[in-house]
């Protein structure tokens, strides 16, 4: 809870911004504002202005179309723009660090929804297209628009939807000077840390025909996460000597004995039966991570003429993420000792031997192995920056003819580096493992030793770095011809060209090949717990109040050990722990030569041989041109004299031609690395290649509007849809992971082609207020050339080397990786219904008062789909939002729930498996109070009962992911002038 301190510092603030702050609310201007709303000409400000507007663009769009108004000037409804859509019916969020950063609207996840800011497309930080939310300063937004059905007019892409961003224009403000300020302190409970948020905008304008304006939001967030996570439910099926021709996997045995047990002999090493799955790893981890956000917003509008208006606007948007985790892991590769397996093969319990198993069973030891207790410590930095600007002339050539030209340019980049370091030990003890029921974590008992020093060993450590950046030509032209021809009222035609590169950066530690050490083995050079260091640079962390409350969580780790990674790189770079290391051991003249010239080897000296350098032959990119050309109608009239109607028909033709381009890098071998089950892959000399791949999509769009009375609309559409691929799913890159007994690769897919989708929307609306309505809409998708990662099996061969596993000479076993990337093919189809209700009291003893409730239902289906399919990713069956508000004179108030139902995150993640998310239900609040004229005082709370978010894979004990996020308040003081 922020402390009583804190509040007063920002209380203070709001008297010294305001000498009037103490005096009462201006009674007079109270009773005016009440007289002026028993008037006709009703002026709204605050939450009713934000519904009016919002209602007011429902309502006269002529397609199916959803909105979030600013509420004043510099006041959207959320501090977070994706919060605040939320609220809207059918949309629900994902978030990051417990802040809304992308959508999912109509059960259709991120990258199948367009987001445009002032209907421009903006490069993207993130790997693909997907917007990210959390770049926007939410003080200069004036709408946020999501269209559900299609327009012509509107560039493709969304099949899910369109979301156009809109911000202030400077000729929107008052004449002359005016503009907003705030101020908000912020603190998540479990950090502990205060942090800030602080915006404004100011504008200038001479009410006519030019105007100024900028706006801008700074702030820091201190947040901290606990959470648990697994690596998937690895298929076990070991060979059984009973069935002849078996083909199993050798590696799937188990130790069919206790834990307890004594003097085994091989006889007790069985096959794992077949179709188990078993958890790989058990991590708990406590992450403490700052956010530094910054946001500039500026628009210039000049008005030559009555006919002509030019208009210029720009973003910067830049986001710093400093993370820190504390990380205990364990892996658990076979064989297990005396597993238990329910009904659908889950292994509910098992242990992994420790040393005292292994000193007990000496003639099954080498088969057995050891298992392992990591002390993990875990980090990234990276800064995000986005530029955006563009250009819009708009003239009316005559009363009749109107023609717009606009440009935009838009880039982001990204960069940053982690950090991956394992100090560990062989366990003392067998640690027992057991899943959870149907909520909750798994658990690890019998970690002995886990913050004895004297066991701990240099194991694995790995870190990178990564760039990339996305870059946004647009160019289009727009005329309307008003022809008022009968019904045909008016025909537009445009067309839209864009030129969009993703580019990606190689990155990659120093190559001494010459000294016998290869980039790819440094990750590797101490593992196996082979080596000791200096362990003063531990120290015992409490991971106290972990997951509070949560099942299982009791059994968590009560500490473990944590260092710098400043220090544990020192450690890895020791002269003498290399010599002891797997390297230096195997080659000590190459170590000797290596250290004898490593001064002049450019290295980081506080990364030393973990150092990152530019990699050119390690970078790829998608460049994509797109034309579209589109041509409109819109008609309107009387059926008989009665029912006003309005429609719009048209289509747009979208030419796509996308080229991926990078270096290939050729695989020698893949081997296990020596005394560990991880994977060294052997590469060739890389060589450059560029795959084209060009399509064709025609777009047809029709909307029907009837007013059967003058409170109620009726809606019909109906159009064709498309969603292009995601940009990092289009590159030639092969990547290799995992561990010899349960290996990954993945890549891209140079060749996918664009998602599709024939929409079918039924509407009905009942504005039976002015503040007030009832909407119900029915939707239907026939999807097609649907894209999905999947993973599929497929055969590599692995060496084995001699001393591993017990081998005497080194072994080529082919084996089985699971293989994931992208692919088109799939086909279904989404139905639904989504309602909203929107009522406030105007009058009366509950004059303030209003409410909104949402809801939406969707069902998916895939065409063929095998047994136990899942439907689409991202799919949401049910998504709802209530929303109590109250405001009156000087006070408001909203209180806010949002529910997304169980949904499917990956239709195949690890091991082939889906990855499945329980529901949600956050509550939100915000609460202001007008101090007068000029000053209010605010205070929000962010998912104020902790809802925690739960991630497993089909049945609800295979637990894949927990996070715990907790409640985020602030307190602030808004200005205007």
């Amino acid at each position: 809870m922020i402390t009583k301190y804190r509040y007063s510092l920002l209380m203070t603030a709001a008297l010294i911004a305001s000498p009037a702050a103490a005096q009462v609310v201006d009674q007079a201007a109270v009773e005016a504002g009440e007289a002026q709303e028993a008037s006709q000409d009703i002026v709204v400000t605050g939450i009713r202005a934000s519904l009016q507007a919002s209602q007011n663009i429902k309502r006269g769009a002529d397609g199916v179309v959803d909105a979030v108004s600013a509420e004043d000037v510099g006041k959207f409804p959320d501090s977070n723009v994706a919060e605040a859509l939320q609220r809207i019916t059918g949309v629900a969020i994902d978030r990051s660090g417990g802040e809304g950063r992308s959508i999912t609207v109509r059960g259709l996840g991120p990258e199948y929804n367009t987001v445009l800011l002032n209907g421009r497309t903006v490069a993207t930080d993130n790997a693909g297209r997907e917007f990210s939310f959390d770049i926007l300063a939410a003080d200069v937004i004036q709408t946020a628009e999501v269209y559900k059905t299609v327009d012509p007019k509107t560039q493709s892409g969304g099949i899910g939807s369109v979301v156009n961003i809109k911000t202030f224009k400077p000729l929107d403000r008052p004449e002359g000077l005016s503009g907003t300020l705030s101020l908000a302190g912020q603190e998540d409970i479990l950090r502990k840390k205060l942090g800030f948020e602080t915006g404004g905008t100011a504008s200038w304008s001479d009410g006519t025909s030019f105007g100024i304006a900028l706006g801008g939001t700074y702030s820091e967030r201190h947040s901290a996460i606990d959470s648990f996570s697994t690596s998937g439910y690895a298929l076990r099926d070991g060979i059984n000597p009973a069935i002849a021709g078996d083909t199993g996997n050798p590696g799937d045995i188990m130790v069919a004995a206790p834990a307890t047990s004594s003097g085994l002999t091989p006889a007790s090493l069985v096959a794992i039966p077949a179709g188990s799955r078993v958890q790989q790893e058990a991590v708990f981890n406590r992450g403490r991570e700052t956010r530094k956000r910054l946001a500039l917003n500026g628009a210039l509008e000049v008005l030559p003429t009555d006919r002509l208006r030019i208009s210029l606007d720009g973003l910067f948007a830049r986001f710093e993420v400093e993370n820190v985790n504390a990380r205990q892991s364990n892996f658990f590769s076979p064989p297990y000792i005396d597993p238990k397996f329910d009904e659908n093969g889950t292994a509910i319990s098992f242990s992994r031997p420790g040393a005292d198993f292994v000193a007990r069973n000496p003639l099954i030891a080498g088969a057995v192995g050891q298992s392992q207790n990591d002390n993990v410590n875990n980090g990234s930095n990276s800064v995000a920056k986005t530029y955006a600007t563009g250009a819009n002339i708009a003239y009316d050539v005559t009363d009749r003819l109107k023609i717009s030209v606009d440009g935009s340019w838009s880039k982001s980049t990204s960069e940053g580096d982690d950090y991956f370091l394992v100090l560990g030990e062989l366990a003392p003890e067998s640690p027992f493992v057991q899943a959870p029921t149907d909520k909750g974590i798994s658990t690890v008992t019998n970690l002995g030793g886990l913050t004895d020093k004297s066991l701990q060993r240099l194991h694995y450590a790995g870190n990178g770095k990564y760039k990339r950046s996305d870059e946004i030509k647009e160019f289009r032209f727009d005329a309307s011809w008003k022809l008022e021809k009968g019904p045909l009222r008016t025909l537009s035609v445009g067309a839209l060209r864009s030129d969009r590169e993703k580019s990606f950066f190689g990155f990659r530690q120093k190559d001494f090949s010459q000294y016998g050490l290869s980039y790819s083995s440094i990750g590797c050079l101490y593992c196996g717990y082979t080596v000791p260091f200096d362990t003063s640079i531990q120290n015992e962390y409490s991971f106290s109040g972990y997951l509070k409350g949560v099942e299982g969580a009791d059994k968590a780790p009560p500490a473990m050990l944590v260092a710098s990674a400043a220090d544990i790189f020192r450690e890895l770079n020791n002269p003498a722990n290399l010599a002891n290391s797997n390297y230096g051991r195997n080659n000590p003249a190459g170590l000797a030569a290596l250290l004898a010239n490593i001064g002049s080897s450019g290295l980081d000296p506080a990364r030393g041989l973990w150092s990152q350098f530019r990699y050119p032959q390690g970078d790829s990119g998608v460049r994509e041109k797109t034309f579209e050309a589109y041509l409109n109608t819109n008609w309107g009239g009387d059926f008989g004299g009665e029912m006003p109607w309005s429609a719009n028909a048209g289509f747009r033709i979208a030419f796509t031609d996308a080229t991926s381009s990078g270096f290939v890098v050729p695989v020698l071998q893949i081997r296990e690395s020596a005394g560990d089950t991880g994977l060294v892959v052997i590469e060739g000399p890389s060589e450059f290649n560029s795959v084209s791949n060009d399509y064709v999509n025609f777009l047809p769009a029709f909307n029907l509007k009837l007013e059967p009375a003058k409170d109620m609309v009726l809606r019909f559409a109906y159009s064709k849809s498309v969603t292009r691929p995601t940009l990092t799913a289009l590159g030639l890159n092969q990547d290799y992971g995992g561990r010899s007994n349960a290996p990954t690769s993945g890549g891209g897919n140079p060749l996918l082609q664009a998602y599709e989708a024939n929409n079918f929307d039924v509407a009905y609306e009942w504005y039976y207020d002015r503040f007030s309505f009832l909407a119900i809409t029915a939707f239907y998708k026939k999807l097609g050339n649907f894209i999905e990662t999947s993973t599929l099996p497929v055969s590599r061969p692995i060496l084995f080397p001699a001393g591993n596993g017990g081998r005497t000479q080194d072994e080529v076993i082919n084996v089985t990786f699971q293989d994931t990337r992208q692919r088109n093919g799939l086909s279904g189809s989404l139905a639904g219904i989504e309602a909203a209700l929107q009522k406030t009291v105007n009058s009366g003893p509950l004059k303030g008062l209003g409410g909104i409730l949402n809801y939406t239902y969707v069902h998916s289906k895939r065409d063929n789909a095998p047994a136990g399919d899942l439907g689409f990713n991202g799919f949401t069956p049910h998504t709802a939002n209530a929303t109590v508000f109250y405001e009156n004179g000087p006070i408001s108030a909203r209180i806010a729930y949002n529910y997304r139902s169980e949904f499917l995150v990956l239709a195949q993640g690890a091991y082939s498996e889906p990855q499945q998310r329980e529901a949600f239900g956050q509550t939100d609040f915000t609460i202001g109070y007008i101090i007068n004229r000029e000053f209010q005082i605010f205070a929000e709370g962010v998912n104020v009962f902790s809802e925690d978010t739960r991630d497993f894979s089909r049945f609800k004990n295979r637990v894949l992911y927990y996070e715990a996020t907790p409640p985020r308040y602030s307190i602030g003081i808004r200005g205007k002038f």
